[in-house]
């Protein structure tokens, strides 16, 4: 029997789906379920997907649910004791699967495991900031709405899901809260090896979504932190009326917030496309709407760049723009 299952949840995913579907199908690590939902698409997805031929393949077509459902029900549909996720616009590592299932058979503790990951624009691929790799500082760093496991990288103990209630919320921003929640069951770890690739294009460089992003966000660390009290988790519609009723300064931060986010991706991605100075002007305007969080990619830029060997801190050396093999 296959012990994984990976999913995939598709709404007008052309036409990067196609390299999606083609990365999983190209895994080292054969013996997997690949299971895919097309949520309502209205792009050619549809008949893409129920055009291809691979015994491991399944492919559901049904209205449009949001995303949280849409994850659920790919959880319940899957029947293997792990499930692996992954978004329609991004690549796996051909590598992905067979790493990261040898990491959760030999650490049975780990309900769920992340990896790093590289931002990808056309052919051109720049790794990101590396991850933690302990259960705290992951937990931390969640606790204060920043990534400290890639969702659409994660792969997860089935009935961990089960414990954890699945998905709570139905759209954008139900990450947060799932994750916060699989650190309250057990342990959970990123392994230090790019395995996935994030491709940045219009829609991820979006800020459609931001408003439900960060209501879901919220909602999310509001639930942990009453749980840690030991008190009742917050109903989710007196959340939202309160949440709404929030004052006018805590709106403006998350708009700078949010401008900051745009800024640092847009900055990434004109320099994936060679546009040197204009990434560096978005980048300081990044940092200036967002400190918090320049300091924060500075701080583990710096870490990255300045290594030791026998004792002595070595120069920084630029980072690597590659082109997109996928190793």
């Amino acid at each position: 029997m296959e012990k994984v299952t990976i999913t995939l949840p598709v709404y007008n995913g052309m036409p990067f789906v196609k390299d999606a579907v083609e990365s999983v199908l190209g895994q080292t690590y054969r013996d997997f379920r690949f299971l895919i939902i097309d949520d309502g698409s209205r792009d050619g997805s549809r008949e893409y997907l129920t055009s291809l031929k691979d015994p491991r393949l399944r492919v559901i077509v049904r209205e449009n649910r949001g995303l949280g459902n849409t994850l659920n029900q790919l959880f319940t549909e899957s029947e293997t004791e792990y499930v692996a996720r992954m978004d329609s616009d991004d690549v796996c590592g051909p590598s992905r699967l067979a790493t990261m299932m040898d990491f959760l058979e030999e650490n049975s503790d780990v309900v769920m495991a992340g990896c790093d990951q590289a931002f990808l624009v056309g052919a051109k691929t720049l790794k990101a900031a590396p991850r933690p790799t302990d259960h705290e500082t992951i937990r931390r760093q969640l606790m204060i709405k920043r990534p400290g496991i890639l969702h659409p990288t994660i792969v997860v103990r089935r009935e961990a899901w089960a414990r954890a209630g699945g998905y709570r919320l139905a759209g954008a921003g139900e990450d947060l809260d799932f994750c916060l929640r699989l650190c309250d069951i057990g342990r959970v770890a990123n392994i230090p090896e790019v395995l996935y690739y994030y491709r940045l294009h219009a829609t991820s460089l979006s800020n459609l979504r931001r408003r439900e992003i960060n209501f879901g966000y919220d909602y999310g660390v509001a639930c942990a932190l009453a749980r840690e009290r030991g008190d009742n988790e917050p109903d989710l519609n007196s959340y939202r009326e309160h949440w709404e009723a929030r004052s006018v300064s805590a709106r403006i931060a998350r708009r700078f917030g949010d401008l900051g986010q745009r800024l640092y991706r847009l900055s990434l991605f004109h320099r994936l496309e060679g546009r040197r100075l204009l990434a560096a002007g978005l980048m300081l305007g990044a940092a200036t709407v967002q400190p918090h969080t320049a300091a924060d990619h500075l701080l583990k830029s710096a870490s990255r760049l300045f290594r030791q060997k026998d004792g002595k801190v070595l120069l920084p050396s630029p980072p690597v723009i590659r082109d997109a093999k996928f190793e």
